[in-house]
């Protein structure tokens, strides 16, 4: 069995990516028995309590064993893998997502930083969601100022390499601005081919019930 594959990605990084696929995948758990959680290439392990790859497995239904490139320091994946002796590649990551895709109805696989974050010199996130082939690729943003630019360039530049978005997600910011709750109407006058969700600062237990979530996941598991 191989099920539907589900891409999150972003504007950059600490953004909220790994919180939004947490409720995701509790929320998608109810209409989809099999579902699982996935990061192929983390950083920052060296500073982290509780790593990406670890808080995925625990919102997943059940588990594989995960095989992922990891690395210590908090720097883009390019610099750390080079400065540890490795190479990530892409083939690499299409072997963990095909293995991981096997017994799920659905996989989700968070990318590291943002869309255009490099992961060697020759490959960039972006490389990896034209790759996989995804039956829903989802942005994570903040809503606050600055996300109109970040959103609206991630969105032509993925154009321009064959990618188009299934949906986009705006985080409540830990510190909300002018421009916080209005990007979602503003950034609709530029993207009309796909919806835009506003999700609030919440823990992923309280997110994974919100309704927006629920509808989100309804869209990411596909027709029943």
């Amino acid at each position: 069995m191989t099920g539907r594959l589900v891409i999150v990605s972003g504007t950059g990084t600490s953004i909220g990516k790994t919180h939004v696929s947490e409720a995701l995948l509790r929320a998608a758990n109810r209409a989809l028995p099999r579902v699982l959680g996935i990061k192929p290439v983390e950083t920052g392990l060296e500073e982290a309590h509780l790593s990406d790859s670890e808080r995925l497995e625990r919102a997943s239904s059940f588990h594989v064993e995960q095989t992922g490139y990891l690395f210590g320091p908090p720097v883009s994946p390019h610099l750390a893998a080079r400065e540890s002796g490795q190479i990530i590649e892409l083939e690499a990551i299409q072997s963990m997502v095909e293995l991981a895709r096997q017994n799920a109805d659905l996989t989700l696989v968070e990318l590291a930083g943002g869309l255009f974050t490099p992961l060697s010199e020759s490959l960039l996130n972006i490389d990896v969601v034209r790759s996989l082939g995804a039956d829903f690729v989802l942005i994570v943003a903040p809503d606050r100022l600055g996300v109109l630019h970040d959103v609206l360039a991630a969105a032509r530049g993925a154009r321009a390499k064959g990618v188009a978005f299934d949906a986009i997600v705006l985080v409540a910011p830990e510190l909300s601005d002018a421009s916080t709750s209005r990007n979602c109407s503003e950034l609709s006058l530029f993207i009309d081919h796909c919806p835009i969700y506003e999700v609030p600062r919440a823990s992923v237990t309280d997110l994974a019930h919100h309704p927006v979530l629920i509808q989100l996941a309804r869209d990411v598991a596909g027709p029943s």
